[in-house]
C-alpha cells in the first residue's frame, strides 16, 4: 500500500466523492410518487420559513448536508423529455397588433401578403424563443410552429416552471427614463388624490427614508388597475409623465411594490444592445448585476441621453417594469450596469431575454400542462431493464472467458458507471436517449480498453515473460493504443460539444464524460487491482480462455479487392435506396417532418395508457406515432398525439379523408366503438422538433468532428491512416442508412443518436488496428517485409480483441432490439447494423484504404517495408522504455522469488 500510496488515495477519494454525489439521485429513483410530493412540500415550506432570515456558515453547511441526506430533488439526474416528460407550454400571438410602421414595412418594403406576414412573425418569434430556452437550464427542450399563431415548448422535468413561462413571455423592451424630481412627483400624487381621494390614495404608503412612494402587496392589483384606468382618462396626470411599478419583491426581500413617476418618453432604448452578462454586483457582493454594451451607434445616442441628464436618476424599465434607478453621475458610452438587488438566478434569466433581443410581439401563454415521456412509460421501463439484462450477459461473459482478470475488469466497469453518473448529478446534466447511446459508447470502450489489457498480457505470457513482467508489459502498451483510441473519440466528443445542439450536445457531453473516467478505470484502477492480487499473493497465474489460436493467419490483404467491390456496391446501393426513399418522403420521421398536433380527451370509465393509443395508431397506417399523457386533475384520458402526416392519400376505391378523420375512427375502440367520445380539443399543423438551425449544427458539428479526426490521426500516425478512418466512417454510415432504408425504418431522434455512437464505435476499433499496424512497422522495419504482410499480421493480432469487444457490444444491443420494446427498436436497429459494418470495416475498409495509399502515395526508398525512416522515429524511444520496463520487472520478480 505505501508503494501506491498517492494512487490508492486518488481512486477511494473518487469513489467516495462519486457515491457522496450520486446518493440522492438513487435515494430519489427509489422513491415512490407519494414520498416524493411529500418531500417536495416539506422543502418547499422550510424554504418559505428560512426567507428573509441570516443564517451563519455552519448553519447553511448543516442544512445543505441535512437536505442531501434526504435525497434533495436538485442534486438528482435530470432525465429529458423522452425518459420522464415534463412541462409543456402554448404561447400565441397576433400578428395584426405588429405596430404601424412594422406592419407597413412587412406590406410596402417586402410586398408580403397577409398569410406571408403571418409565417414571418412566426418565424421571428420561434427563433428568439429558441434563443431564450437553448440559454435556460432546460436541456434538450422540443419548441414547434402549431398553426400559423402559436409556438408549442416542451420542458424536460417540472421544476421552476413558473421561470420557464416568464422566460418565455418577457417582451424585453428595454427604455431608458429619467425619474421625476420631487416637486413633479408630488404635483401628480397630489391630483390623484383630489380625484380619486378613497380609490386611489388609500392604499399608498407614506415615503420612507428612501423617499419611495410603495404599495402592501394585497393592494397591488388594485392600484394596479386604477394606473390603467388614469392612462384613458387625459388630464389626470400631465402628459409627459407615466406611472410605473418597481420589480415584484423576493420572499427574502421587504414585501412592497415601489410606486415611480417618471417622464414619459424614454431618453434611450435597448436598441443597438449587443450583449448582456450577469455578474456578482462589485458594490454588493450579496447581489448580482447585468453588464450590457451597445453597438457604434446606439452607444453614441446612449452617451449622447446620458450627458444630457447628468446627476438625475435615470430609471432602467425593461417591460414597463422599473428594474433599478441610479443615478447618472458622468457619460455612459457603450457600457453600462443594471442592478437592483438582483439574485443569480434573476440577473441570468434578465441577460438571457436581452441577449435574445425584445419579441417582436407580445405573447400569451395559453396553456401549461405536464407531460409524460414521448417514449411511454412502457418502452422506458422495458429499455433500461433490458439494457441492464444486456449489461449482465456482458459481465457474466467477461468473468468466463478472462476469469480473475475478467473479475477486475467488472470492477473498473462498474467503477466507469458510478464516475460517469456521479458527473452528470454534479453537473446538473439531463439524461436523454442520446446521452444514454453515449453512455453505451462509454460502456463498450471501456470493455474494449480492459479486452486490449488482458490480450496483450497473453501475448507476453506466450512469449515467455513472467507474470509480473507481462502485466507490466501488456498495460505499458495497450495504454498507447487505448490513449490514442479514448483521444481521438475525445476530440470527436469535443468538436459535436462545441457545433451541436439539442440531442448532438446532450450525446458529446455524455461521452466526454464517459471517456475520461474509461482511461482512468481501465488504466489506474484495473492496475492498481492487479498490484494488490499480486502483491497480497492472492493472485499467482493469470489463466484466460482463448478465441483465436496464437499462430493464426488469415491473409485479409489478399481480400481487399473482393472486399473492396463489396463495400463500394453497399455504399452505392445505400445511397441510391436512402435518396429514393428521402424524396418519396418515407424515410424522415415524426422528428424531422411538419405532422399533424391533436390534443384529445378519451372519454371512459377506465384508464386507458399510452402504449393503447400508439398502438392503434400505428395499426391504422401512422409511422412512430408519438403520444404522451397530459397529467390533469380534471381529465384522466387527456393525451397529445404528433403524427407526421399533414394529409393523407386517397385509398383506391374509397374517399379521401383527413388526417384528424383516421385518428378519430382508429381511437374509437378504446371508447366503446363510440366516436362521440374521442373529443378533439385542438388539431393543428406542427413544424418538425428538429428545426432547420438544429439539422445545419448537426451537419456542421460532424463536418469538424471529421477534419479534427483527421489532423490528429496524421499527426500521431500518418494521413494515410487519417485517410482510412475517415473513409471507414463514412462506409459505416451510408451503409447503415442504406439498411435502415432496405426494411423500411424511418429516421427520427435516437437514430440520429445511434449513427453518432456508430461513428464513435468505428473510430475506436479503427483506431485499434492502425496502432497495431504502427507497432509491427516498428518492429519489422528493415526486415524485408512488405507493407502488407505488416498489416496482416497486425489485424491478426488484434482480431481476437475485435471479435470480443464486437461480441460484448452486441450481447447490450441485441437484448436492447429484441425485448427494448417498438420504441427503441430502431434505435437499437441501427446500433446492431452499426456495431457489425464497425467491425468489418475496420479490417475491410480501413486497412485496405491506408494500404492503397501507401501504393499510390508514399512510395520511397523504404516503401517495401511500408514507411520511410521519419514516420516511426517519434516511437522508437517509447518502445525502448518498455522493453527496460519489462526487464526491471523480471529482476524483480526474479530477486523476490530468490529470497
Amino acid at each position: 500500500m505505501k508503494k501506491h500510496l498517492y494512487r490508492s488515495v486518488l481512486i477511494w477519494g473518487a469513489i467516495i466523492i462519486a457515491l457522496l454525489v450520486i446518493y440522492p439521485t438513487i435515494g430519489w429513483m427509489l422513491m415512490d410518487q407519494d414520498t416524493r410530493d411529500a418531500r417536495i412540500a416539506t422543502w418547499e415550506a422550510e424554504d418559505k420559513e428560512r426567507a428573509g432570515e441570516s443564517h451563519s456558515y455552519f448553519s447553511d453547511v448543516f442544512f445543505k448536508v441535512k437536505r442531501w441526506s434526504q435525497c434533495d430533488r436538485d442534486q438528482v439526474i435530470n432525465l429529458g423529455l423522452d425518459l420522464q416528460g415534463g412541462i409543456q407550454m402554448v404561447v400565441s400571438f397576433d400578428w395584426q397588433e405588429l405596430d404601424e410602421e412594422k406592419l407597413a414595412s412587412f406590406r410596402d418594403d417586402d410586398g408580403l401578403s397577409d398569410t406571408e406576414i403571418a409565417e414571418r412573425v412566426q418565424d421571428t418569434i420561434y427563433e428568439q424563443l429558441v434563443n431564450r430556452i437553448n440559454e435556460f437550464e432546460a436541456k434538450e427542450p422540443i419548441i414547434q410552429k402549431l398553426g400559423t399563431d402559436q409556438i408549442q415548448a416542451q420542458l424536460p422535468g417540472e421544476k421552476d416552471t413558473q421561470r420557464a413561462v416568464d422566460l418565455m413571455t418577457k417582451t424585453a423592451l428595454l427604455n431608458f427614463h429619467i425619474v421625476a424630481g420631487q416637486d413633479k412627483t408630488i404635483q401628480v400624487f397630489r391630483a390623484l388624490k383630489e380625484r380619486f381621494p378613497n380609490e386611489f390614495s388609500s392604499y399608498l404608503e407614506a415615503p420612507g427614508f428612501d423617499g419611495m412612494v410603495w404599495v402592501k402587496p394585497e393592494n397591488y392589483q388594485a392600484v394596479r388597475d386604477m394606473i390603467d384606468k388614469i392612462k384613458e382618462l387625459p388630464g389626470v396626470i400631465p402628459e409627459d409623465t407615466m406611472l410605473a411599478f418597481g420589480r415584484a419583491p423576493r420572499t427574502d426581500q421587504e414585501q412592497r411594490y415601489d410606486l415611480y413617476v417618471l417622464g414619459k418618453k424614454p431618453i434611450a432604448t435597448g436598441t443597438g444592445l449587443t450583449s448582456a452578462s450577469a455578474i456578482p454586483d462589485p458594490q454588493n457582493p450579496a447581489s448580482w448585476a447585468i453588464l450590457f454594451s451597445f453597438n457604434t451607434e446606439g452607444g453614441t445616442l446612449f452617451g449622447e441621453a446620458t450627458e444630457q441628464n447628468v446627476g438625475k436618476p435615470m430609471a432602467i424599465v425593461l417591460d414597463g417594469v422599473v428594474q433599478s434607478a441610479p443615478n447618472i453621475n458622468q457619460r455612459i458610452d457603450f457600457n453600462g450596469q443594471i442592478t437592483g438587488q438582483f439574485n443569480a438566478e434573476e440577473a441570468r434569466d434578465l441577460a438571457i431575454v436581452l441577449n435574445s433581443g425584445s419579441m417582436l410581439l407580445e405573447v400569451e401563454v395559453d396553456s401549461v400542462d405536464v407531460v409524460s415521456a414521448t417514449l411511454g412509460a412502457d418502452s422506458v421501463k422495458k429499455g433500461i431493464s433490458s439494457a441492464l439484462w444486456g449489461l449482465a450477459l456482458v459481465g457474466v461473459f467477461v468473468l468466463v472467458y478472462y476469469m480473475v482478470p475478467g473479475g477486475i475488469a467488472l470492477i473498473a466497469l462498474l467503477m466507469n458507471a458510478i464516475l460517469v453518473l456521479a458527473a452528470m448529478a454534479y453537473f446538473d446534466m439531463t439524461l436523454t436517449l442520446p446521452g444514454i447511446a453515449g453512455l453505451i459508447l462509454t460502456i463498450g470502450m471501456a470493455v474494449d480498453a480492459n479486452v486490449l489489457i488482458f490480450e496483450r498480457i497473453r501475448e507476453e505470457m506466450r512469449l515467455g515473460h513472467s507474470v509480473l513482467s507481462s502485466i507490466e508489459t501488456g498495460f505499458s502498451k495497450a495504454a498507447v493504443t487505448i490513449l490514442d483510441a479514448n483521444v481521438t473519440t475525445f476530440i470527436a466528443a469535443i468538436v459535436l460539444l462545441q457545433f451541436g445542439t439539442g440531442p448532438i450536445e446532450g450525446f458529446a457531453i455524455t461521452l466526454s464524460i464517459g471517456v475520461c473516467a474509461s482511461v482512468f478505470t481501465s488504466l489506474v484502477v484495473s492496475r492498481s487491482l492487479f498490484d494488490f492480487f499480486f502483491e497480497s499473493r492472492k493472485l499467482k497465474s493469470v489463466k484466460m480462455m482463448s478465441l483465436v489460436k496464437p499462430d493464426t493467419h488469415v491473409p485479409f490483404m489478399n481480400w481487399r479487392a473482393i472486399s473492396g467491390t463489396l463495400s463500394a456496391v453497399l455504399v452505392v446501393a445505400g445511397i441510391g435506396l436512402f435518396t429514393m426513399k428521402l424524396n418519396s418522403g418515407d424515410m424522415l420521421g415524426v422528428d424531422f417532418t411538419q405532422g399533424t398536433n391533436v390534443r384529445m380527451a378519451l372519454q371512459s370509465d377506465t384508464t386507458i395508457q399510452e402504449d393503447d393509443v400508439r398502438k392503434a395508431l400505428n395499426g391504422a397506417g401512422f409511422d412512430g406515432p408519438q403520444v404522451q399523457h397530459i397529467i390533469s386533475d380534471t381529465t384522466e384520458n387527456e393525451f397529445m398525439v404528433r403524427v407526421g402526416d399533414v394529409s393523407l392519400p386517397a385509398i383506391e376505391g374509397d374517399e379521401a379523408k383527413t388526417v384528424s378523420e383516421v385518428i378519430h375512427t382508429a381511437l374509437a375502440p378504446l371508447v366503446g366503438d363510440n366516436p362521440d367520445n374521442v373529443i378533439f380539443e385542438s388539431v393543428k399543423t406542427v413544424g418538425p422538433a428538429v428545426g432547420a438551425q438544429l439539422r445545419a449544427d448537426a451537419l456542421w458539428a460532424i463536418i469538424w468532428s471529421l477534419l479534427f479526426i483527421v489532423l490528429y490521426i496524421g499527426y500521431r500516425f500518418h494521413l494515410k491512416f487519417a485517410v482510412g478512418a475517415v473513409v471507414a466512417l463514412v462506409h459505416d454510415v451510408l451503409i447503415t442508412l442504406g439498411v435502415f432504408a432496405l426494411f423500411g425504418r424511418e429516421i427520427n431522434l435516437a437514430v440520429v443518436a445511434a449513427i453518432l455512437t456508430i461513428i464513435g464505435y468505428s473510430l475506436n476499433d479503427t483506431i485499434v488496428v492502425f496502432d497495431r499496424i504502427r507497432e509491427d512497422l516498428e518492429q519489422f522495419k528493415g526486415r524485408g517485409k512488405k507493407f502488407a504482410e505488416i498489416v496482416n499480421i497486425a489485424i491478426n493480432s488484434t482480431l481476437s480483441r475485435t471479435l470480443l469487444t464486437s461480441i460484448t457490444t452486441l450481447f447490450v444491443v441485441v437484448v436492447l432490439f429484441i425485448f427494448g420494446g417498438a420504441d427503441i427498436e430502431d434505435f437499437a436497429f441501427a446500433l446492431m447494423v452499426g456495431v457489425i459494418v464497425g467491425t468489418y470495416s475496420s479490417v475491410f475498409v480501413a486497412s485496405p484504404v491506408v494500404l492503397a495509399w501507401d501504393h499510390y502515395f508514399s512510395r520511397g526508398p523504404l516503401a517495401n517495408d511500408g514507411t520511410k525512416d521519419d514516420d516511426n522515429k517519434r516511437y522508437i524511444s517509447s518502445k525502448k522504455k518498455q522493453r527496460k520496463k519489462a526487464a526491471k520487472a523480471d529482476n524483480a520478480e526474479g530477486e523476490e522469488a530468490s529470497s
